[in-house]
């Protein structure tokens, strides 16, 4: 007997064999689908057979610690969770609260003994945010995304884009039309440059811009030694030194979301964006702000990842700090405490939308 007929997040069927194949991938022992024994609860539960032995399963779709929490709270509680991809918080919090999981990423940790038998399986996956090639999403779509989120309360046009990024209209009109024609914002009238659009979706927006940002992030960084007392105050010094040498500079990371969301948690370490193209200036600026490279430090310097990331950034407590998407993508994928304020930087940024 079928119970359920899973559904992605945008409500398309995910096909029984499809979930099935996602456990089979991650073991040897045969995997079928079975009845439930308690019925179907929840819509998305299905019966599972690893070998002889049978679980209560739940489709999760793109997975992070939010909606790992909910499944924790549902009765009856499912004892694995399939995904398409599950968050590095989100499996954490899974793994410690006994929950099994897998995700088609191929990543899975599966640990139980029920029946008498013993089910065991770890595998850490392909980090597919990293590998998956995002050709199309340029730095002005990173940009242009970028602006959508940070001024959700916007009217988009391309005039309204370029005042936040600085990009040209032909490079803005050709970001606007790649997010249009990949379902992210809708047309209000025909296209043009005077033409208004709105976001559909500001949860899939940020989730997709997350995974190439983390992919077309510059591959080099410089860390830096210090020896602060009090991060904020020593950081503002260094800053006020770029300042007076013209070199553009942002926070990012856990101290940006401290200033723009306080939460509690102290922060001894930092991420810092500075107006650099190279490993050697990023260098210069170490020498201009008087800290030295060394490895392990506790403070890392990278060029700013698009234009618009520098032209969007905004004084905050006497500290330039990075918009708050791209703080947010610097920080959701860091484990549990990452996502943890990740997720709550982004309920109050979308609450003043």
């Amino acid at each position: 007997m079928v119970y359920l007929v899973p559904m992605y997040n945008n409500g398309t069927q995910a096909p029984t064999r499809r979930l099935l194949a996602t456990i089979q991938a991650t073991t040897s022992v045969a995997v079928h689908e079975c009845s439930l024994n308690q019925g179907p609860a929840h819509p998305l539960d299905m019966g599972v057979k690893i070998a002889s032995t049978e679980f209560r399963a739940r489709w999760v779709g793109r997975c992070g610690l939010r909606q790992v929490r909910e499944v924790l709270t549902t009765q009856p509680r499912p004892e694995i969770i399939i995904g398409t991809e599950i968050s590095r918080g989100a499996r954490e919090e899974a793994s410690s609260a006994g929950l099994g999981w897998v995700d088609e990423t191929g990543a899975a940790e599966l640990h139980f003994v029920k029946d008498d038998a013993v089910i065991e399986v770890s595998r850490p996956g392909i980090n597919r945010s990293r590998s998956r090639p995002a050709p199309q999403w340029t730095e002005a779509v990173l940009g242009a995304a970028e602006a959508l989120l940070t001024h959700a309360d916007e009217t988009v046009t391309v005039s309204s884009i370029r005042k936040h990024t600085d990009y040209s209209i032909e490079a803005t009109t050709r970001a606007l039309r790649f997010l249009e024609d990949h379902g992210h914002l809708a047309s209000t009238v025909r296209r043009g440059p005077q033409s208004a659009r709105r976001v559909v979706n500001v949860d899939q927006l940020l989730a997709e811009y997350v995974d190439a940002a983390t992919n077309k992030r510059k591959r080099f960084s410089l860390s830096c030694g210090v020896l602060w007392n009090q991060p904020f105050g020593d950081l503002r010094a260094i800053g006020e030194r770029w300042d007076e040498k013209g070199i553009e500079w942002a926070v990012s990371g856990a101290m940006a979301a401290q200033l723009l969301a306080p939460f509690a948690t102290i922060v001894s370490s930092g991420e810092v964006y500075v107006d650099a193209v190279s490993l050697t200036e990023l260098d210069q600026a170490a020498s201009v702000a008087d800290i030295r490279p060394i490895e392990g430090g506790r403070l890392v310097l990278r060029p700013f990842p698009t234009k618009a990331t520098n032209k969007l950034s905004s004084r905050q407590g006497g500290l330039c700090v990075a918009p708050w998407p791209r703080v947010y993508a610097d920080i959701v994928h860091v484990g549990v405490r990452g996502e943890e304020i990740a997720e709550h930087l982004k309920e109050l940024e979308l609450s003043h939308a």
